[in-house]
């Protein structure tokens, strides 16, 4: 089945839900291409005044689908590393609503997100099959600048998933849910944010991108030469 996005209003909310049920949600250079279409076009839409993030079918997503051309694993990466930086300055706020696995690709994208609301039973962390190369779309490097050098190791090892529980206690995640009620409850927090003036909300953001001044532009050619070489490593 083929990657879907599908999009949504709720009030001035836009609700952004990624669709590929037969593979937990992984998502496609095209999916990613479409989020990103998307967030451009509503960038300066004074109707929508923040975005949800989701997935279908309890489930967040599980990283990018794999393929056994290069080139086309390459553009998956360069688009999901062009949606993380736009996320990172888009000028609303963009809510993960998490619930199920968030793996991979899939956790870079819930990290690249202002705010994470997650279910009780969501599961976070790094696939075995990713060591080595950790092509994810920048989760090392948004997680080095929140959590101990010695429990990034951990995750990146990708040895065993990473409760909500636990990010909740580490600061890594926002607000956790029961099972099922993450889209709830960041429905509920989107419409409290409306009452912050968007100028506002750009200002904090900008500021706080600010803050990190290491280049993610840097951390991304990097994932991309440790995929490339480990491809070619294989044969």
């Amino acid at each position: 089945m083929t990657a879907e996005l599908n999009a949504t209003r709720n009030e001035s909310t836009l609700i952004l839900t990624i669709s590929n049920p037969g593979q937990h949600n992984a998502v496609d250079g095209d999916l990613l291409a479409a989020i990103l279409e998307t967030l451009t076009k509503i960038e300066r839409d004074d109707s929508i005044g923040n975005v949800i993030l989701t997935g279908a079918d309890g489930s967040f997503c599980s990283g990018i689908q794999h393929s056994k051309d290069a080139a086309v694993q390459v553009r998956s990466l360069d688009n999901l590393h062009n949606l993380i930086d736009t996320m990172r300055s888009f000028p609303k706020p963009v809510i993960a609503a998490v619930e199920g696995a968030a793996v991979d690709a899939g956790f870079s994208l819930a990290l690249a997100c202002d705010l994470v609301v997650a279910s009780t039973d969501a599961g976070f962390g790094i696939s075995p099959a990713q060591a080595g190369s950790w092509a994810i779309g920048g989760a090392a490097w948004m997680l080095s600048r929140t959590i101990p050098a010695q429990w990034l190791t951990e995750i990146l090892l990708g040895t065993s998933p990473i409760s909500a529980a636990r990010l909740h206690a580490g600061g890594v995640i926002n607000r956790v849910a029961s099972p099922g009620a993450a889209l709830e409850h960041a429905l509920q927090w989107a419409q409290q944010l409306l009452s912050t003036p968007l100028p506002a909300y750009e200002q904090l953001k900008t500021m706080l991108n600010e803050i990190h001044t290491s280049a993610l532009a840097s951390h991304f050619s990097q994932e991309k030469h440790r995929l490339l070489t480990r491809r070619s490593g294989h044969g």
